[in-house]
């Protein structure tokens, strides 16, 4: 390419022409002043004024060119020097840029390009680096194939003289090097699945050789399994004879040897199978040795032979036999004599080789104890704690607090079976029984007051004792009262009497809150509750279960209330009778039950009044209604009627009265003579018509049941105790039957005539008829007359006030 140039001369010259045209400054300041004027002026502009204007502008243009060549030339030399340089620099860009032209067309040229040239080489070298790693993945694997045969090789020589030891360490070599696969393509060959098999029932072979081993080495006799006396005896051979392999592989003339007891209990816990083939020796010593001997240690002795050190030693044994005298011996020490002789003779703690017991961080008598003894051990200790301490423990304060010996040699035991790692801290169930036996004390008090409670409660015997005898011995009863006082209602059961159920469950109630006094804080409260608990279970069961008898036989039932009453009264005495309360508990009291065997107490009081009421209007429903009583049939019925409500009332009086405290009694008496002779009034005024002869008939009807006031003949003190000042030497029996009264004026009105009956009524003495009813009574009585009608409206008007007594 050729460059353009520009000689200096001829730019000179061209600068000096320019300068050399005419011109004068341009002034914009002076444009614009013109322009104004002539806007202001508003002329509008001509032709020859617009060139004009256009002349003059070129004009300032040229003056303009002139001044800027002029710069240029005072400059010239930079100027022309700069031109230059660009055009030079120009040229090598140009050239920089064909080089560029021609190295693309190098390397992007499809058959010969550099490009080409490259991709071919990376490939050539990924094939190549793909064949190496292949080539080197073959030869791991055919070094881990290798090193497999080697160690299965080595297996079978092992196994071939019977040396188990050395062949359980192959096989676990053989699965750890089989495990780890130097890289995938030698884990997914079918080689190493064939060898994973043939490895496995390598082991499948190893495990039924150390089955047999095990069933050589270790040897059981029993030859009794009678509940009372058990003979069982464990041999342990330590030198153990290694069978004939019968596998193809092994060679014909193989003659497997003896192994020493330690080299298979290392192969057993090399293999991580010592736990699964040890556990019929594990069952036999617990089930055939130490339960019987736990549960029947007095009556069976061991024996155990072990003579010399293991390494000497061809075996050991041990052996449980009865015996007919009976055994001293401690049960603990014959219990650890045993754990001694496992840890010792199967264990082998205390002998060490070149492998057994070298590990370094658990020794194979650690794995053993740890893994096998524990479970042993574990399941003596609850065979301990329930064929024996549950056995021993305290059945009362005294062997509570000589319980001390024993606690100390159970803890003692769990001690060396820790020391022998039989035991960790963690399994101390012994020690934590034995530290809370007082809680395990109260747990057996309470079952065992429980199940007394619930034979007392169950008993069909019914045999009674006075209150005042108990009473005479209970120095909170001071008041020797008798039947002629008023106490509280709910409790006065001075003269009384109760079942002997009622005072035994109050004995074992004190009796156990004494006990409760000598126990620690933790342990009284549960005592407590226990008296609670034979509380609630007596208010449960004895309603339930004697419910026909309690039902049918009034005397029973009156008992049963009597017995609820008389334990609730002691129970409201047991706040004075242990002031200080127990440990743990700074009151001891019922509130909440008393109320309760009150409620069940009247609830069958009540039941049974119900029941007698039922069979005394029963009997008068038999009068008829005292309907036509003159008629001789009628008569008789009725009087049947009358006796047979006072039989009853005879047959309560002599049934409760022995039973009942004389308030109770005579309330209760009193409610069912009420309802009667409300009854025998209430159908007595029904009468529409009575003739003067029927009107005796009534009379002596009534007159039988005033045989029922012989039952109320010795309430006289009780009536002035309870009236106090307003005791007026009245009949008592109008205190517990207050419609007694009404029922004798009736019984007189039916005998007297009407002028004494109006004399009567005049006096004030029938008040306690209603006018209705004396009016009803008086038009049955006597005829239609105008005296009646006379004495009628003198009824009507009320009654007079009634005379004070003098």
């Amino acid at each position: 390419m050729a460059t353009s140039a520009i000689s200096s001369h001829n730019f000179a010259r061209f600068v000096t022409s320019q300068l050399s045209e005419p011109s004068r400054a341009f002034s914009p300041e002076n444009h614009v002043s013109s322009m104004k004027v002539d806007e202001e002026q508003g002329t509008p502009a001509t032709m020859d004024d617009l060139m004009q204007a256009a002349s003059s502008l070129d004009t300032e243009m040229q003056a303009i060119k002139a001044q800027v060549y002029k710069k240029l030339l005072a400059n010239y030399r930079e100027f022309s020097e700069s031109f230059e340089y660009s055009l030079e620099l120009k040229d090598k860009i140009d050239g920089l840029l064909r080089q560029a032209d021609d190295m693309t067309s190098q390397v992007i040229d499809p058959e010969a390009g550099l490009r080409q040239t490259l991709m071919s080489a990376l490939v050539d070298h990924h094939e190549i680096s793909y064949k190496v790693q292949e080539n080197n993945a073959i030869l791991e694997g055919l070094s881990h194939f290798s090193r497999v045969e080697d160690i299965l090789s080595q297996y079978e020589s092992y196994m071939d003289a019977g040396k188990i030891l050395q062949a359980g360490h192959c096989i676990q070599q053989a699965a750890k090097t089989l495990a780890q696969p130097p890289n995938a393509g030698v884990a997914a060959s079918q080689l190493t699945k064939s060898l994973t098999d043939q490895c496995t029932r390598m082991t499948e072979a190893i495990d039924q050789m150390l089955d047999e081993l095990v069933a050589s080495a270790i040897h059981f006799e029993q030859q009794s399994e009678d509940d009372t006396a058990h003979t069982f005896k464990l041999t342990l051979s330590y030198d153990i004879k290694v069978p004939p392999l019968s596998l193809p592989r092994s060679s014909s003339g193989s003659t497997p040897g003896a192994i020493r007891w330690h080299e298979l209990v290392r192969a057993l816990t090399l293999l991580d199978v010592a736990t699964e083939k040890l556990r019929p020796l594990q069952k036999a010593l617990i089930r055939q040795l130490l339960q019987p001997l736990i549960q029947h240690h007095q009556h069976v002795s061991l024996q155990i032979d072990s003579t010399g050190s293991y390494a000497s030693a061809k075996g050991s044994s041990i052996s449980l036999e009865a015996t007919q005298k009976n055994n001293t011996d401690n049960l603990f020490s014959q219990v650890m004599s045993v754990f001694h002789y496992i840890h010792r003779n199967i264990f082998l703690s205390g002998y060490s080789g070149p492998e057994f017991n070298a590990e370094e961080f658990s020794s194979d008598t650690e794995i053993l104890t740890y893994f096998i003894g524990r479970n042993i051990a574990k399941e003596t200790c609850a065979m301990i704690s329930k064929h024996y301490l549950s056995k021993v423990v305290p059945t009362n304060v005294e062997e509570l607090q000589s319980f001390g010996s024993i606690a100390s040699t159970v803890t003692q035991f769990e001690d060396e079976l820790i020391a022998m790692g039989f035991l960790t801290e963690a399994d101390r169930d012994l020690r934590d029984l034995v530290e809370h036996i007082d809680i395990h004390y109260t747990n057996r008090k309470r079952d065992t007051l429980l199940k007394i409670g619930r034979a007392v409660i169950m008993s069909e015997d019914f045999k009674t004792i006075r209150v005042k005898d108990l009473d005479n011995e209970d120095e909170l009863e001071k008041d020797e009262d008798g039947w002629g006082r008023i106490t509280d209602p709910d409790t006065d059961l001075k003269e009384s009497s109760i079942s002997v159920k009622s005072k035994h469950i109050i004995d074992m109630v004190l009796s156990t809150l004494k006990d409760a006094g000598s126990l620690s804080e933790a342990a009284s409260p549960h005592l407590y509750q226990a008296t609670r608990s034979l509380i609630d279970l007596y208010r449960v069961l004895m309603p339930v279960h004697h419910a026909r008898t309690l039902q049918n036989v009034p005397a029973l039932a009156i008992l049963f209330y009597n017995d609820c009453m008389y334990i609730a009264r002691e129970l409201e005495k047991v706040p004075s009778r242990m002031e200080d309360g127990i440990p743990g508990m700074d009151e001891v009291q019922y509130d909440d039950v008393i109320p309760a065997l009150k409620a069940l107490a009247k609830k069958w009081l009540d039941i049974q009044v119900q029941k007698q009421r039922e069979e005394l209007m029963a009997s008068i429903d038999e009068a008829g209604e005292f309907q036509n009583s003159s008629a001789e049939s009628n008569f008789a019925a009725c009087e049947r009627s009358m006796k047979q409500v006072v039989l009853v009332f005879r047959h309560l009086g002599k049934a409760w009265k022995p039973t009942l405290s004389p308030i109770t009694f005579y309330n209760v008496l009193g409610r069912l003579l009420e309802d009667v002779s409300v009854r025998v009034i209430k159908e007595l005024e029904g009468l529409a018509d009575i003739s003067e002869k029927e009107s005796h008939k009534l009379a002596s009807l009534c007159g039988i049941l005033f045989e029922c006031e012989d039952q109320f003949d010795s309430a006289g003190p009780l009536v002035e105790q309870a009236m106090g000042d307003a005791y007026d030497d009245e009949d008592p029996i109008h205190h517990f039957v207050p419609s007694w009264e009404k029922f004798q004026l009736l019984t007189d009105i039916l005998e007297l005539s009407f002028a004494e009956i109006m004399t009567r009524f005049r006096a004030g003495q029938l008040h306690m008829f209603q006018e209705r009813e004396l009016s009803r009574l008086v038009c049955a009585l006597f005829a239609d007359t105008p005296l009646r009608q006379h004495n009628l409206e003198e009824i009507q008007q009320g009654h007079p006030m009634p005379l004070s007594r003098g």
